[in-house]
């Protein structure tokens, strides 16, 4: 008895044992990308000591720099959160900024009777016991650019003085808290003739008074900034400090501080490179497989652009090279990066030879010509470390095409995508009912939850825009709306109460 078999289903059955060898030899790849570029991220971030450092910075500016003292001088009612004026500023700056971070005086206990020594050279220097300040304080401010009113007129009649250069552009207004985030990408035109730098080791108090004496501050101003660099030697960690003052168009000071840390010696361990060798070896295994894949096909007698473009840059493939790409991208900038780091050492000890052969001229151009290095040097490392955040999504999307390779992990990757009609339109996903039979029924669940939940969206905004910071604009009032109310966030009531309260 004689059985045929269909040369067609003989290379479909042979097509999926070659898709499971791959998914054999795929899935320990992507497993271990996964873990060699969790090590690798560890290294480079430094999470738990940076945030050690910029903890103890942040809490003791926010609980430690205080004004409106009593009248014996013992309690200080405000801090840096009731800055709500220009003359909190400077009450704020001077008793409670210059007190904890340019003392003149030992600190002593309360209500003891030993008499507080004069600090000397090198103890001013210091910050938090165990933080060396790297050059003095930075005070700078950005002034508003001159904008158009919207209604001149009604206020020309109210003030004949009141000039069309009195109103200001409102190109990064903050209408609610800004983030570090917001702060640290947003840019700052920096007004170089109100910038002032603060020794350490002298007594500021006249220089403030100075400054308010001469309204160093005015409604122009829409940002001003501290900034102190520090270097902490037991982590090897350089953390550029920025208290933020933004005033608002509406009269309202928000209050931020962000932080730049990065590692001098990112290689002071050698074991910290393992990581990275094993992960750029599994990209560059990534990219000659793939060499080798586009050598085969075009061998194979697929010389047309186009036709080799359609059937060559499938899904998977493409997260091949977007996986590659993103990594060399990351790649470049951690050597850029680290670079950088190299002149600014370099830098310091420049700096460091011209304060102490007595070329004041040079030190003090030096010294904000090493701010600015820092600053620049910081935000890179930042930018570096945001596009490492990013990429652990291609790893994610290797682990899928792992899973779509052998059938019982497919089960993930086809439910991902047969779901999608359940959002999508038809058209959009699959034009072949034989494929996606009935797709066209379950598209109308996107259309009327996304027309529901949008009319939701607006109505939000109206009853509670005017209340509520998270039904400010759409893009806001949208997340809130789809993580507290359609996820049930358990704190969802109480939110929207104590809003609606304040």
């Amino acid at each position: 008895m004689n059985f045929c078999i269909l040369a067609k289903e003989l290379f479909t059955y042979w097509q999926k044992e070659i898709n499971c060898d791959k998914a054999v030899q795929s899935l320990p790849r992507a497993l271990v990308m996964i873990v060699f570029f969790a090590l690798m991220l560890m290294s480079h971030q430094m999470l738990g000591k940076a945030q050690s450092i910029e903890g103890a910075i942040r809490s003791d500016i926010e609980e430690n720099a205080n004004f409106a003292y009593n009248e014996i001088g013992t309690f200080g009612h405000k801090n840096i959160n009731d800055v709500n004026s220009f003359a909190d500023f400077y009450s704020w700056f001077r008793l409670g900024f210059a007190a904890i971070y340019m003392p003149q005086t030992k600190w002593v206990s309360e209500s003891s009777k030993i008499h507080p020594a004069e600090l000397t050279f090198e103890e001013t220097q210091t910050y938090l016991e165990l933080n060396r300040k790297l050059g003095p304080v930075k005070l700078s401010q950005q002034s508003a650019e001159v904008g158009e009113c919207e209604n001149f007129a009604f206020m020309g009649n109210l003030d004949p003085t009141f000039t069309p250069e009195s109103c200001y552009h409102l190109g990064h207004e903050f209408y609610i808290q800004p983030s570090a985030f917001d702060l640290e990408f947003k840019g700052f035109k920096e007004d170089q003739n109100k910038t002032v730098w603060f020794p350490n080791d002298v007594d500021v108090t006249e220089w403030i008074e100075y400054l308010e004496n001469t309204s160093w501050l005015t409604p122009r101003t829409d940002h001003w900034k501290i900034t102190m660099v520090l270097y902490n030697p037991h982590y090897d960690i350089m953390t550029v400090t920025e208290i933020h003052f933004v005033l608002a168009r509406s009269g309202k000071i928000w209050k931020e501080i962000s932080f730049l840390s990065l590692k001098l010696e990112p290689y002071a361990n050698r074991w910290t490179v393992v990581p990275e060798v094993f992960f750029y070896g599994c990209i560059l295994s990534i990219l000659v497989e793939q060499g080798r894949d586009v050598i085969g096909r075009l061998r194979t007698g697929h010389l047309h652009c186009r036709t080799f473009l359609w059937e060559y840059f499938n899904v998977w493939n493409l997260i091949d090279w977007i996986s590659v790409t993103a990594s060399c991208i990351y790649l470049g900038m951690w050597i850029k990066t680290n670079l950088d780091r190299g002149h600014l050492q370099e830098s310091f000890e420049m700096v460091v030879e011209f304060c102490n052969s007595g070329d004041m001229e040079r030190c003090l151009l030096g010294q904000g010509e090493l701010f600015e290095m820092t600053t620049r040097v910081g935000m890179a490392a930042a930018w570096t470390n945001l596009v490492s955040s990013f990429y652990p999504f291609c790893i994610l999307l290797r682990l899928f095409e792992a899973f779509s390779l052998q059938p019982r992990l497919a089960v993930v990757t086809r439910t991902l995508w047969a779901s999608v009609v359940d959002l999508a339109p038809r058209w959009w996903v699959c034009r072949d009912d034989t494929v996606n039979p009935g797709a066209e029924r379950r598209a109308h669940f996107g259309i009327i939850f996304l027309s529901v939940f949008v009319t939701f969206v607006f109505m939000a905004m109206g009853f509670f825009g005017r209340n509520m910071e998270g039904a400010l604009h759409v893009i806001r009032t949208g997340g809130t709306f789809f993580f507290r109310a359609l996820l049930f966030f358990p704190g969802f009531p109480a939110f929207l109460y104590s809003d609606l309260r304040n």
